[in-house]
């Protein structure tokens, strides 16, 4: 150890001291070229020699080679590597979006209430991005270009793009023998992209270059001739400083869903692109008709069937879907799905439902969401989709108000509320998080409880089990008990965290109806003392069947409980009249 430690000295001396007594620095001085260490006065060097750089790096938005020895950071130049020259390189951020879709993009009100003259009807397929032709605009082609020392009639070439410098995401798009080929479904931000020369089984690549996409939302794709309205849901930057992840989960419209009625499937090239690009491994179905299923080889299809129009009003988008939802999360909560992709026929309602569900819960801020749907309008999805009144029974606002009336400070907290009160839970939100969100994902946990009629005490009633291992169960919650008069439910409710609280219930009953109401048909107590369950009917809470007789659920709000102490708390459900179902009881703040 002694001997270790005089050597250590030694070198640190003839470090700084060469033949002649001159004293050189520690740290070192380098130019384009060289490094040395310079003398602490005068112009002499020790240790010069040339920059070995290693691998290229990312700076910032820059790519760059960092010296191995002295740290020297140098423009990363992959000119000449493998042979490739006058290769392309981009200057200004590249647009994706036409002129119509970034000037509906740079509306700066809100877009709840935008005047509808400033999006278009829906009727033509304007959705595509900006390299790829749209019914009333000319592609503006992103072309890459360049030299190859090998060029050859046999040769074959393709551009990998992706968002990582080791290209460990993102896609190859395929070219000819030509040293040229036109980019698209780029992704927001930073794109890094290489050439691949292909020669019989050999791959020649290029180095490594990057461009970059103005990173305006959403980064909206073409699949092929016969598809509108899709788009990647990630490249949002969130409040909480997290962004969801590109090239993860994507809505689309249903397979090759035309205005007008008509039906041309999805075709090969925006099968390969599905596939291949995208690198799709799960297909999530909304609609309840298999026709517009895809089936594409190598997926598996989840069918959640979410029902849609009849005798509804807009609120029932959600309250007669809720255990769709449901099964949307479980499976959006497995890593092993990814990429996926859910639609329903035109990818506008019931895709909008889950887009607001799932951007909501990640902390997309709410006038987001709103400019989100509305971006619909851009596919050919056949009528044009407005908020308000004029939007009749597809008014998103409706439900949408439903959420906001739950408690949390922002919409993300009341749409994580939303959720746990209908049962989706918390392990698998906080798993979809994981998997979407890099970076700061948004905080929950204020405290709320959820109780499953499974842990509860059941008295003159009895908890009924739905099997879920399918993901497509839905006609009622995993567990449930039937309220019947005279039946009671018994819940310990620990609260972790004290505050003012309010108790949500997880309720269905087949009827819709403006004479029964809530109140009249269960009671609830917390610590024996009576809460004062609002006035509201069985139509205004969501209740009644959907076309194939199943029960619609809701969240419904039972009562403010006040300021609640941490410790255990016991909540009563008893039944009064009218068989309401419960589902599960939810203290939230």
């Amino acid at each position: 150890m002694k001997k270790t430690k005089i050597l250590c000295v030694m070198s640190a001396l003839f470090l700084m001291t060469a033949c002649g007594g001159t004293k050189f620095k520690t740290e070192w001085s380098s130019d384009a070229n060289n490094h040395w260490h310079a003398a602490e006065s005068g112009d002499e060097k020790d240790s010069l020699g040339k920059h070995v750089f290693g691998d290229p790096t990312v700076d910032g938005a820059k790519i760059v080679a960092i010296c191995k020895t002295c740290g020297y950071k140098a423009d990363y130049n992959a000119d000449g590597i493998g042979g490739f020259n006058n290769v392309t390189k981009f200057a200004d951020p590249i647009e994706i979006h036409t002129a119509a879709q970034k000037e509906y993009l740079s509306y700066t009100g809100e877009y709840k209430t935008i005047p509808t003259n400033n999006y278009p009807d829906g009727s033509k397929k304007n959705s595509n991005p900006v390299q790829v032709a749209n019914k009333d605009v000319e592609a503006t082609k992103t072309t890459l270009s360049w030299d190859y020392e090998n060029h050859s009639a046999n040769v074959k070439y393709s551009v990998s793009l992706s968002t990582k410098m080791d290209f460990s995401d993102g896609f190859e798009i395929k070219g000819t023998n030509e040293q040229s080929l036109d980019l698209y479904n780029l992704f927001l931000g930073t794109n890094f992209y290489r050439i691949n020369a292909y020669e019989g089984d050999d791959v020649t690549t290029s180095g490594v270059y990057s461009l970059n996409v103005d990173t305006t939302y959403p980064r909206n794709l073409y699949i092929g001739n016969n598809m509108t309205n899709c788009r990647d849901m990630g490249g949002r930057v969130l409040p909480s400083g997290g962004t969801i992840r590109q090239g993860l989960i994507y809505r689309t419209c249903g397979n090759g869903y035309q205005s007008g009625g008509t039906h041309i499937p999805i075709d090969d090239e925006g099968k390969d692109i599905m596939i291949n690009q995208l690198k799709v491994k799960t297909e999530i179905v909304l609609h309840n008709d298999n026709g517009y299923n895809f089936n594409l080889d190598g997926t598996t299809v989840y069918n959640t069937y979410m029902d849609y129009k009849g005798q509804t009003k807009s609120k029932h988008h959600l309250s007669r879907n809720t255990e769709n939802v449901v099964n949307v999360f479980r499976i959006l909560a497995d890593e092993n799905n990814y990429p996926t992709y859910y639609h329903c026929r035109i990818g506008t309602d019931r895709t909008g439902l889950v887009a607001i569900l799932l951007n909501g819960v990640l902390g997309v801020p709410l006038n987001e969401i709103y400019q989100d749907y509305l971006f619909s309008n851009f596919g050919e999805i056949g009528e044009k989709r407005y908020i308000g009144s004029q939007a009749g029974q597809d008014d998103i606002s409706v439900y949408i108000s439903e959420i906001e009336a739950m408690p949390g400070k922002d919409f993300q907290e009341k749409t994580y509320n939303a959720l746990i009160s209908i049962g989706v839970s918390k392990e698998n939100i906080a798993k979809v998080m994981s998997i979407l969100v890099e970076g700061a994902a948004p905080t929950n946990d204020n405290g709320q409880v959820v109780v499953s009629p499974k842990d509860m005490t059941a008295e003159g009633t009895t908890v009924e089990h739905e099997d879920k291992v399918s993901l497509t169960a839905r006609n009622k919650p995993e567990y449930s008990a039937v309220m019947s008069a005279g039946a009671k439910v018994t819940a310990k409710v620990n609260v972790t965290k004290a505050g003012e609280k309010a108790l949500y219930a997880y309720l269905g009953n087949s009827e819709q109806t403006t004479s029964k109401k809530i109140g009249s048909s269960i009671s609830a107590t917390v610590d024996g003392n009576a809460v004062t369950i609002p006035d509201i009917t069985f139509e205004a809470a969501g209740f009644g069947t959907c076309g194939s007789g199943r029960v619609n659920y809701y969240f419904v709000k039972l009562g403010d409980l006040g300021e609640l102490s941490v410790g255990e708390h016991t909540v009563e459900i008893t039944g009064v009249a009218n068989n309401l179902i419960l589902g599960n009881l939810a203290v939230v703040c």
